[in-house]
């Protein structure tokens, strides 16, 4: 009868629902509360902790699944994790796969529209030793954007708002434009031009002659 009693304590207690009590996170290590019984210290399973190994661990009112092979609870395993009343799943969909956080972030992506969005978080880092490529028809970005290294453009450039360089501007294949404040341009200080000509409407400034008293022309400009 003894041996009987014993046998059906532990198939009993193979597999039984509960619920986290406690976390240890430097141990790795819960308590699990299922029915009357609060275990003592047990592992939970994760997804993977091997080579590749994720951290995602459980939170106190978590339901889980407790594991006790051979039927003994202090050797038993958290197997996570159910739904429940206190944390009901956030999403009903069939095309989601999201995941929330405590402050309210969430990771959704909808594999039905192809859509990816990440909202709610502070702060985002990418780093790579080599490179990152974005590769795709259109970007946009709605914030201020700033670039510590070199800028390289392999494609036109068009700006639909006003520019400041506040550094020394290059070019290398010439400069064309039109309009400006009020349909003019203007600029301020020296203007410095070597190598080739000056024109303005049509007249070649730096060669530029006027009709003297004599009949004749004026020299042009002094050089």
């Amino acid at each position: 009868m003894d041996n009987f009693a014993d046998l059906s304590r532990r198939i009993e207690s193979l597999i039984r629902l509960g619920t986290i009590a406690e976390v240890d996170h430097a141990a790795r290590r819960v308590r699990v509360q299922t029915g009357a019984l609060t275990s003592n210290w047990l592992p939970w399973g994760a997804r993977r902790a091997g080579q590749t190994r994720d951290w995602n661990p459980p939170t106190a009112g978590e339901q889980v699944v407790l594991l006790c092979p051979s039927g003994d609870p202090a050797g038993g395993v958290a197997l996570l994790a159910l739904y429940s009343d206190a944390f009901d799943a956030p999403s009903s969909s069939p095309d989601e796969h999201l995941t929330v956080y405590p402050d309210g972030a969430r990771i959704l992506y909808n594999h039905a529209t192809g859509a990816l969005s990440v909202t709610g978080i502070q702060t985002a880092l990418v780093q790579a030793a080599q490179r990152v490529t974005v590769d795709c028809p259109e970007s946009l970005f709605t914030g201020n954007v700033t670039i510590q290294g070199k800028l390289t453009v392999l494609g036109d450039v068009f700006a639909k708002a006003r520019a400041t360089v506040s550094g020394l501007f290059s070019y290398l294949a010439g400069m064309s434009g039109s309009g400006g404040a009020g349909g003019a341009t203007t600029i301020s200080g020296s203007i410095t031009h070597s190598g080739g000509q000056l024109s303005s409407n049509g007249v070649v400034l730096d060669g530029h002659t006027h009709p003297d008293a004599h009949g004749g022309n004026t020299g042009g400009p002094n050089r």
